[in-house]
């Protein structure tokens, strides 16, 4: 039951010769936490890691034994060495055929030695057409194909991976490559204006191979739908069977309802994983993650909201590449599925949940007066007060542990994160509440909080139609303002929604 206003301006004022005290719960707050934490909340989730999509962190993981996995090609024997996955079988079905290149004939293609090294060359029909639009530069006409094979495979045993977040096989000069060719490979200087996909999973594997010893035995990436980089099909995984693909236009025109229901069922099925693939399929360890964010780096050019790390100096670099390098050294995959670990994302949706929607309520428009602006908040605040007894520290302290984990965990990256912005949340709000101020004051730094916290669910369409989905630019889909303002799209629209992605000297894609 709300208390009255009488009641509230009583535990206000009793509570003046407490705000000193405050200071009792600040401590020095790490570098971006905020950055860190929507990098958290939005690992493994199509939605949050599409809007941050220049990713800026690393996350060690376990994809469980048994978990199937699915591969697109043009042939039907299984894959061997190096190649895409995905998650989703509608994803790879995108890539389930074999095109003729120039001097060889298909039955060329049929020997299993040439497999790996020609099918990963073609980019999925979908994307041919939107490449080949009046927004892209032209592209030759596409190969000729024919229907292929859709592979599914289980791992063979626990298998540990590393995480890049973010839009991070998207490909395209943005900047959603920039934690693989900067940081990981240092090799900008040879990708910058190329296709490179399979260049940059070669290195990534070698990377693997030879600096953590094999430790690491693959990277998942994510683009319009999640995919993995195997580095060695044959250790990791299990052949399980191949279906024979139905047959396809070879180059569907953009203006053709076939190309669009090609376009919209494969963002259909994408928009279905926006708050996680689900099933248990990733474990990711928040613990270890290593982010260029903790780093007193400049990664914002002025007035942008994406970082980058192409201006960041060699010697910046080495330090974070060196904390990946001991982290992968000391990281024990086997203790995520031994041991109870603090699943820290969960943590940040439970912040998220409790502040998302108060917060965009309280500057909507609706609140006229200070009173209705303290009568809403006493209702979120009131739960930590001991009303005979005021004191700003104990009550912001008890407002930003709510959900701390029963063991603690206070000394990881992830942690800090966590607290750190639980507590902005928590001193913004009690300082509101407890201090005489006018209301657009107040608003003033509700604004402040929530452009500092830039939670990607405050960029969700309210709910679509059946027929639509919330659309937010994920490679190669995209329209120029559709990250600012996302909106529900029909098939119709979605056909069309692309150019975000600018120029690229090179664009394609490979099975994932």
């Amino acid at each position: 039951m709300q208390w009255s206003m009488l009641a509230v301006a009583v535990v206000r004022l009793a509570h003046v010769a407490a705000l000193p005290c405050a200071e009792a719960v600040r401590t020095e707050e790490l570098h971006n936490a905020n950055h860190i934490f929507n990098a958290i909340h939005s690992s493994m989730r199509q939605w949050g890691s599409s809007f941050y999509h220049n990713g800026m962190s690393l996350f060690p993981a376990v994809v469980p034994a048994g978990t199937q996995l699915y591969h697109g090609t043009g042939f039907q024997v299984p894959v061997r060495g190096l190649e895409w996955l995905a998650f989703e079988p509608d994803h790879s079905l995108n890539f389930a055929r074999r095109c003729k290149l120039s001097g060889l004939d298909f039955a060329d293609s049929e020997q299993e030695d040439k497999a790996s090294s020609i099918h990963t060359a073609h980019q999925p029909l979908i994307i041919n057409p939107i490449l080949n639009s009046e927004q892209h530069i032209s592209r030759p006409k596409p190969p000729e194909c024919v229907p292929g094979w859709l592979h599914t495979y289980r791992t063979k045993e626990a298998t540990p991976l590393l995480y890049i977040d973010g839009m991070s096989a998207g490909k395209c000069n943005k900047g959603t490559l920039d934690s693989q060719d900067v940081l990981l490979l240092n090799a900008s200087s040879e990708s910058k204006g190329k296709f490179w996909e399979k260049e940059r999973a070669d290195r990534l594997c070698k990377l693997a191979a030879e600096r953590w010893k094999g430790k690491i035995k693959g990277f998942i990436r994510m683009e319009a739908g999640f995919e993995i980089i195997m580095c060695s099909f044959s250790e990791s995984l299990e052949f399980v069977h191949a279906v024979r693909a139905g047959p396809f236009s070879p180059a569907p025109d953009p203006e053709d309802k076939g190309f669009e229901r090609m376009i919209w069922e494969w963002v259909k099925f994408v928009s279905a994983r926006y708050d996680g693939i689900g099933g248990g399929r990733v474990k990711v360890d928040y613990d270890n993650l290593i982010t260029a964010y903790a780093q007193e780096l400049d990664l914002f050019e002025a007035g942008d909201d994406l970082p980058r790390l192409e201006n960041v100096s060699a010697a910046s670099l080495d330090v974070v590449r060196n904390e990946i390098d001991s982290m992968i050294e000391s990281w024990d995959p086997m203790k995520m599925l031994n041991e109870h670990l603090i699943e820290w994302q969960s943590v940040a949706d439970m912040v998220v949940e409790r502040y998302g929607n108060l917060l965009k309520y309280l500057v909507s428009g609706a609140l006229t007066t200070t009173d209705d602006l303290l009568g809403v908040l006493e209702l979120t605040l009131r739960v930590f007060i001991d009303s005979d007894a005021r004191d700003t520290a104990a009550e912001v302290n008890r407002c930003m542990t709510q959900f701390d984990p029963p063991d603690g965990g206070k000394g990881s990256i992830a942690s800090r994160s966590i607290w750190d912005v639980t507590r902005r949340i928590c001193d913004t709000l009690f300082h509101i509440f407890d201090v005489n101020m006018p209301l657009s004051e107040s608003l003033q730094n509700l604004w402040t909080l929530i452009h500092y916290l830039d939670w990607s669910i405050w960029k969700k369409c309210p709910e679509c139609p059946y027929d639509e989905v919330c659309f937010i630019p994920m490679w190669p889909f995209g329209a120029p303002g559709d990250r600012d303002n996302p909106q529900c799209r029909n098939a119709t629209d979605m056909s069309r929604r692309w150019g975000y992605w600018g120029r690229p000297g090179a664009v394609g894609t490979e099975d994932g």
